[in-house]
């Protein structure tokens, strides 16, 4: 999905937040579905697209303090969309891979 975007902006990403949150809650009234994992992929989900709201260097210490959360090509793919006002330097995914060596 994010990886097919070309670029994104503050209201597709609250968009898409807010539709996690519908699907969740259509899912809790389905019977025998394991809500609880449904409800922890979806909030995985929304940690993934607000991830896109933040400027370039919290990202990075985000992934610092959070490399196994995502894998790096989700990382990866999170510096190829263009965000509106988050500046993206040119060496984004050398930086990128020089967190996620360690």
């Amino acid at each position: 999905a994010l990886a097919d975007m070309r670029s994104i902006n503050l209201f597709g990403v609250q968009q898409i937040c807010r539709n996690t949150i519908a699907v969740e809650q259509a899912m809790a009234a389905i019977p025998y579905i394991d809500s609880e994992t449904v409800q922890q992929n979806l909030d995985r989900v929304r940690t993934y697209f607000e991830l896109l709201n933040m400027p370039f260097e919290a990202l990075l210490a985000f992934i610092a303090e959070h490399d196994q959360m995502f894998t790096p090509t989700e990382y990866s793919n999170l510096l190829k969309v263009n965000v509106p006002g988050r500046d993206t330097p040119s060496d984004a995914q050398s930086r990128l891979l020089e967190i996620l060596s360690h």
